[in-house]
């Protein structure tokens, strides 16, 4: 097994999970501060929600792919003892992410590195998008007739 194969395969599952993870992180805190251009969806709930799900998802992605992806958390060679490449089962999920970094796995400074980057990643990716989803948003017509019914200005003044 080439343990390089392995540091890249779990390098850039590990940075999709921190990713979601991070993005979810990201809108339930816009979501409860209010702050409108991070949001990636137009209600506050419906924001809030849609973090939760990115946490869990990413997390719960992380850990489930062995499932049906082949890695370094087959079943144990006999002779050599080392986890085969293949696909995890049920009973070996548990171990399936538990690679020594002598082996493939992560480190602590990779981790570092991976969890830093995802998070920059996601206040950048929450930025962008949501300021050019609240930008439509403000434009479309149904946003007009809404200020207008509520006296409000471009400016969010009165």
């Amino acid at each position: 097994m080439d343990r390089l194969a392995v540091l890249a395969m779990f390098s850039w599952q590990y940075l999709v999970m921190a990713f979601l993870a991070c993005l979810g992180i990201v809108q339930i805190a816009a979501a409860r501060s209010g702050r409108r251009h991070l949001f990636l969806m137009h209600r506050r709930r419906a924001t809030a929600i849609l973090g939760f799900v990115l946490l869990v998802g990413g997390i719960a992605l992380f850990y489930l792919i062995p499932l049906w992806m082949a890695g370094p958390w087959g079943p144990r060679d006999p002779v050599e003892g080392a986890a085969t490449w293949g696909t995890a089962t049920l009973e070996s999920l548990t171990a399936a992410r538990n690679i020594n970094d002598t082996a493939g796995g992560l480190s602590g400074h990779w981790q570092a590195l991976w969890i830093s980057l995802a998070w920059i990643g996601a206040v950048f990716f929450s930025r962008t998008a949501g300021r050019r989803h609240h930008a439509r948003f403000e434009r479309s017509p149904e946003s007009q007739n809404r200020r207008w019914l509520t006296g409000t200005t471009a400016g969010g003044q009165r």
